[in-house]
């Protein structure tokens, strides 16, 4: 009861978390029989909440037995069907419970249950698959070989695509793939059981791979994010694609990832000089306390009556911003600098100022109602109040956020107007680059369509 209680409060808070959380893929994750779903880590315990939510099926998840340390946690997860798991180098001494965490795995699994794993074993902001672990296929195999291989355990690899999974109304969006079936490696397995474990890792990890965008290089996933950052928007419309499709942005990242690969591969001085080329023009934009969207606006027609029209939107605005930052400000910010003192990993931050979040505002929003309450004893200011409490907060939010775009784009036509010379030449150094990536498009994909018709 407890665990549907949570995965509800959590479905609302992932909707107020992220701006956008697109799913891709659910009707792959099977309604009912044995169930692995794998998936990539790259933010702590954000990643078995909104795989929880995503699901219909209560999942039982296999985490570190080093989490299991405290009475108070030995009580607490297996509440929410947390099961641990030891490794000899985190919980030295343990690893001999492990026997009895399979046995409790074929067991749940022989019921038709369903059961969430991170296979890497470690949780690490950043766009690439580590070293897929073997636990997984041990257990299918396990639990099949008990069986008579008559259980028909399937395997679904999740991918979680954040835009910043530490940062408030970012996107996420999650790629589930087709499952897996461990009946598929019964003949394999009955040859030799190491060889079969190894092959349906290495399955595991091509499936989680097409998932993600799976960048291994770190430099190179920083260039793939500056190009993202100044073509992505353009390559979107080339491509016929809409913004608000977040599959469609996925496919226009991987194509970037692709294309930035095949040129290192091919020609990594060309790869070298508009890396050179983007790092100095987004330097200066630093220096300059500006964006790349402000410098792209610029040409944009009828500034005056943007200005205006603006400036008429700060001020009407202005009273409910200030009674959505009064009233949301410290539920808001406590979870995230909690989130700083009690980790010093990024991996933790915007998991802890989620969860912590969630009952943040749960405990200011009560509090505040109460004290309403006890003053106007009105029940329709009460009901007006509640209301206002999260639509407030969020237009506060927004309203910030254009606050700080309109007052970047009076600073651009501010230093238009006063520095010509200075702008203008960040608006041509742009479009060079630009240019530079469209033909390196236009390169990649004719060659790319040469090998599928030589193919």
């Amino acid at each position: 009861m407890l665990y549907y209680l949570i995965r509800l409060l959590f479905r609302l808070s992932n909707r107020v978390f992220f701006k956008t959380l697109q799913v891709k893929g659910v009707e792959n994750i099977p309604e009912k029989g044995p169930l692995f779903i794998v998936a990539n880590h790259p933010s702590a315990f954000m990643d078995p909440i909104v795989i929880a939510t995503t699901s219909k099926r209560p999942l039982y998840l296999i985490a570190k037995g080093a989490i299991f340390q405290s009475k108070f946690s030995k009580w607490f997860l297996p509440k929410f069907n947390v099961i641990p798991i030891y490794r000899a180098d985190e919980t030295p001494g343990q690893g001999t419970k492990n026997k009895d965490v399979f046995k409790q795995c074929y067991s749940h699994l022989a019921k038709g249950g369903a059961i969430l794993i991170f296979p890497e074993g470690v949780s690490l902001t950043e766009r690439k698959i580590k070293k897929i672990q073997s636990g997984t296929a041990r257990i299918c195999f396990g639990a099949e070989a008990e069986n008579d291989f008559k259980l028909n355990i399937k395997i679904v690899a999740a991918g979680l695509n954040y835009s910043d999974p530490h940062k408030f109304h970012s996107d996420l969006f999650i790629n589930i793939d087709k499952p897996i079936l461990v009946s598929d490696y019964y003949e394999l397995y009955k040859q030799d059981s190491f060889k079969a474990a190894h092959a349906l890792t290495d399955e595991i990890r091509k499936r989680l791979e097409a998932t993600v965008v799976a960048i291994q290089d770190a430099d190179l996933d920083k260039l793939v994010a500056n190009i993202e950052l100044i073509y992505k928007s353009q390559l979107l419309k080339d491509f016929g694609h809409s913004p608000k499709e977040m599959e469609d942005g996925f496919k226009t990242t991987k194509a970037i990832s692709d294309s930035v690969h095949y040129f290192q591969e091919h020609q990594p001085e060309r790869v070298e000089k508009i890396k050179n080329e983007i790092n100095s023009y987004l330097d200066t934009l630093d220096h300059l306390s500006l964006d790349d969207g402000l410098i792209k606006g610029v040409s944009k027609k009828r500034p005056v009556f943007k200005a205006f029209s603006s400036f008429l939107y700060l001020v009407i605005g202005f009273p409910l911003f200030v009674f959505g930052f009064l009233n949301n400000y410290l539920p808001f910010r406590i979870p995230f600098w909690a989130s700083r003192l009690i980790s010093k990993r990024q991996e933790f931050f915007g998991s802890i100022a989620l969860t912590m979040g969630t009952f943040t505002f749960l405990i200011f929003y009560s509090l505040q109602i109460w004290l309403v309450d006890e003053f106007t004893h009105d029940w329709r200011v009460v009901l007006a109040y509640a209301l206002l409490l999260p639509i407030s907060g969020l237009f506060a939010f927004s309203y910030k956020k254009r606050f700080t775009t309109i007052r970047g784009g009076w600073m651009v036509f501010s230093l238009f107007y006063k520095k010509t010379s200075l702008i203008t030449s960040l608006i041509t150094k742009r479009q060079l680059i630009v240019d530079e990536l469209e033909k390196g498009k236009n390169e990649f994909w004719f060659q790319h369509k040469a090998e599928q018709s030589a193919s």
